[in-house]
């Protein structure tokens, strides 16, 4: 995981309303911490501006992934309906479990929609939609 950061050349954090790159330079985890280095900042008080800040990458610079396999961020505001067509909301956010991740749907009320064959019947990221049976779902 830690030598994933160094695959990329440039990483990005929100400051201000603009963002700004980083480059990052080396690696080190301690005591159950992770430690990025960037160039141009060679002390932590150089960038404890960093700290609780999500860093971003260039969508171009993500690794392609398998079919049927997505970013947490494509899934994000895609429509939610049932096989049957019936309108249930959106994707809100994704929870990890562990067992499987689930669609958390925001509509007339709040649907958990675990992500495994069965209930999903199809994403499609270009229309923006994903279909779900909820069938068997503690509604």
């Amino acid at each position: 995981m830690k030598e994933e950061f160094l695959d990329y050349t440039s990483l990005f954090v929100l400051k201000g309303d603009e963002f700004m790159e980083l480059k990052p330079e080396g690696t080190r985890y301690r005591k159950r911490f992770f430690y990025l280095s960037f160039h141009g900042f060679p002390t932590v008080e150089d960038v404890s501006f960093l700290v609780g800040k999500e860093l971003f990458v260039r969508e171009e610079d993500l690794p392609r992934l398998e079919e049927g396999e997505y970013y947490e961020y494509q899934l994000i505001g895609l429509e939610v309906t049932t096989v049957e067509g019936s309108y249930l909301g959106k994707v809100r956010s994704l929870m990890r479990t562990g067992a499987s991740d689930i669609l958390v749907v925001e509509g007339e009320r709040e649907l958990m929609v675990p992500m495994v064959e069965g209930f999903i019947i199809d994403i499609d990221v270009g229309r923006g939609t994903v279909r779900v049976d909820i069938e068997g779902l503690a509604l």
